[in-house]
């Protein structure tokens, strides 16, 4: 309670209040109740659509879906028929081709080889023919390095002849020789491998010599040059190893033949054409230093030169080897060597002697 003015006012009761009816002043309407459903009320609207209703329709379509994939299915595999039979088909068609195929290649083979079997094989010559003609220098040496072993007696029948079908025989040759000149002494000896490449190069220069007209002396002033260039350079490599007449047996040939076949250069001496006919064993190849217009007018001073050495049997090998009896006396030789002979071996006995004498007149005194 409160007092209010000296007197006691009763407290409001909320509760009463709120418990009391309202009293509707005029122009309002009366409050709108809300209420709630009851499970009752639910149960009855859902019984309105029943369930099975959508899982017809849930199946109904599902059903659609799966005519169109076997409609789509039955396509694809129709397709994949066709494809398996064209396969077939072609495969079939292919297998028949090659085995006709096959046949026709076994009687052509058959037709070949008995028409390979009936021809001779080209002959050697043709094939060096053709590398001279087209100036080939690795092909020549190539096929000369393979034949060079059992073929080189016919090699030197085949190969003058051929070199004159180069439109350059002695810049061919020059081209096929190369610098091997340039190697040691070592690349010449008995147990080298480079023995058969050398050979080849010696060949290829013996048959030039062979085929060169002594009456036409070579007109290219640039291939002498190179010639000459080279010759130089060879007797100087083998001066530095030792001197020519210390030189190797195919060192010397080789550089005797070049020689011959491009001309002497002038700084060359008799005695040393002398040496590299000695270590060359010139014998072999004989035949061709007697065709060369350089070499040939050189022989009588190289005989002379050995003469004076005091080697006249070597003087007199010489002679018989390039057949220039004409030239000199084989008596006359003969005659000089044993006066001279005579004459070493008085001189010898005299000087063997000499201490004896001395020491008789040295005990008569």
């Amino acid at each position: 309670m409160a007092v209010r003015n000296g007197s006691l006012i009763p407290a409001h009761d909320p509760s009463t209040r709120e418990n009391q009816p309202s009293i509707l002043r005029s122009g309002e309407l009366p409050a709108t109740v809300k209420t709630v459903p009851t499970n009752n009320e639910i149960t009855i609207e859902q019984s309105n659509h029943p369930q099975f209703l959508k899982s017809i329709d849930d199946l109904t379509a599902f059903s659609a879906a799966v005519n169109t994939f076997k409609r789509h299915y039955d396509d694809l595999q129709s397709h994949m028929d066709y494809i398996n039979t064209a396969i077939d088909s072609n495969l079939k068609s292919k297998a028949i081709a090659a085995a006709a195929a096959e046949s026709r290649n076994d009687a052509s083979v058959e037709t070949a080889t008995a028409a390979v079997a009936s021809q001779s094989p080209p002959p050697a010559e043709k094939e060096v023919e053709r590398l001279c003609e087209l100036m080939c220098s690795k092909g020549l040496r190539r096929y000369m390095y393979s034949n060079i072993s059992d073929r080189r007696a016919k090699l030197i029948e085949e190969l003058p002849a051929a070199l004159k079908l180069a439109k350059e025989p002695a810049k061919f040759v020059l081209e096929c020789i190369g610098k091997f000149y340039l190697q040691g002494r070592k690349a010449y000896a008995s147990d080298s491998h480079m023995i058969p490449a050398r050979q080849v190069s010696l060949l290829i220069l013996e048959c030039y010599l062979l085929m060169l007209d002594p009456k036409k002396p070579i007109d290219s002033s640039s291939i002498k040059d190179e010639a000459e260039a080279a010759a130089v350079a060879w007797k100087k490599r083998m001066m530095n190893e030792g001197r020519l007449a210390a030189a190797e047996a195919m060192d010397a040939k080789g550089l005797l033949l070049l020689i011959s076949c491009f001309g002497i250069p002038s700084s060359f001496t008799s005695m040393d054409l002398f040496d590299l006919v000695r270590k060359s064993g010139a014998a072999e190849i004989a035949a061709a230093l007697k065709r060369s217009p350089f070499f040939v007018p050189m022989m009588s001073g190289i005989v002379d030169s050995s003469i004076k050495r005091g080697k006249h049997i070597e003087a007199l090998e010489m002679v018989y080897t390039f057949g220039i009896e004409d030239r000199f006396s084989a008596s006359s030789l003969l005659s000089s060597f044993l006066r001279m002979s005579k004459e070493s071996f008085e001189k010898a006995k005299q000087k063997a002697q000499a201490p004896i004498a001395l020491k008789r007149r040295t005990k008569s005194f």
